[in-house]
């Protein structure tokens, strides 16, 4: 497990889920209370925990676990994480809350979306009610020499939450998707993606004066080189126009097999698929004119790499 320190209260490594590498970044800010930002899927249990032993932590020092959201690849190993961190206790979004302590429909809902990646990623263990409270918009972690702030940044998910401490900003997919080797940003549109408070969240962010982006897909940015909220927007505005990344067809066929079903835990997990699916239109060579050649490349490369995990 190679550990990058970023900083000397921040430090993050390559998950690798499943032996897939450079997908999903995992963050721990090193303090007088420490924090582990995102989990994760299920597989990647013995990788994070080597993780944090390579922080130079034991389980036991470990006193927040704060993902962006509960889709399967940020939050869906959190319940078995808590239970190797006695001292720990998870933050997520209000209308998360019902699906960490009974993450059963969260886990329906992934299958019937992501199918064998859910089954790769890995069931999610409900957590215990001691163990997990709901953060309101605004609220504030002290962890002692550092604050970190709850911001809700709905649009890839309505229970979305970016981190903020100081100049740096925990994104999660708020910002899409931003892998290394590819020079553009992409949104991930899983069936409750809604484009308008995307691109609100991403103004909310852009208020902020922001040193570094952290992605969890993937990685640490600066934002003021190179990546640019503005930017971001700009890609995502774009990526409007391709035919199936907005993912307008997959979102009517989730509301034909939803109906009933709670909309927050349909739409867990759902962000590889919903790319996966968006690639495979992506693919097809469908372009309007203002998207052009560069991001028809971009767009087979995102999907293959997410094809892929």
């Amino acid at each position: 497990m190679e550990l990058h320190h970023h900083s000397e209260q921040l430090a993050w490594f390559d998950l690798q889920p499943d032996g897939v590498a450079g997908f999903i970044s995992i963050y721990i800010w090193l303090d007088e209370k420490n924090a582990v930002i995102e989990t994760g899927p299920a597989c990647g249990l013995e990788n994070i925990m080597r993780g944090i032993a390579a922080a130079g932590l034991a389980p036991e020092e470990i006193d927040w676990v704060l993902p962006t959201h509960i889709h399967l690849d940020h939050f869906g190993g959190g319940g078995h994480l808590l239970r190797e961190l006695p001292n720990a206790r998870a933050l997520v979004h209000p209308r998360a809350l019902k699906h960490v302590l009974d993450p059963q429909r969260l886990w329906e809902g992934s299958r019937a979306f992501l199918g064998p990646i859910a089954e790769m990623y890995g069931e999610p263990l409900p957590v215990a009610p001691d163990r997990v409270a709901a953060v309101e918009d605004g609220a504030v972690v002290d962890l002692g020499s550092t604050q970190l702030r709850a911001l809700h940044t709905p649009g890839h998910a309505p229970h979305h939450v970016a981190w903020v401490a100081d100049r740096e900003v925990f994104v999660g997919d708020a910002l899409g998707l931003w892998y290394t080797g590819l020079d553009r940003a992409f949104p991930v549109t899983p069936p409750r993606y809604d484009h308008a408070l995307a691109l609100a969240s991403l103004d909310a962010l852009e208020s902020l004066d922001t040193e570094w982006l952290h992605y969890t897909h993937f990685g640490p940015r600066p934002a003021r080189e190179g990546v640019s909220i503005a930017q971001v927007r700009e890609e995502f505005k774009a990526w409007l126009g391709v035919q199936g990344v907005v993912g307008a067809r997959p979102r009517r066929r989730h509301r034909r097999r939803g109906r009933g079903r709670d909309n927050d835990a349909a739409a867990g997990g759902a962000a590889p698929a919903s790319a996966d699916r968006a690639g495979h239109g992506a693919a097809s060579g469908r372009y309007p004119p203002r998207v052009g050649a560069r991001h028809a490349r971009v767009a087979r490369c995102a999907a293959l790499i997410l094809i892929l995990t």
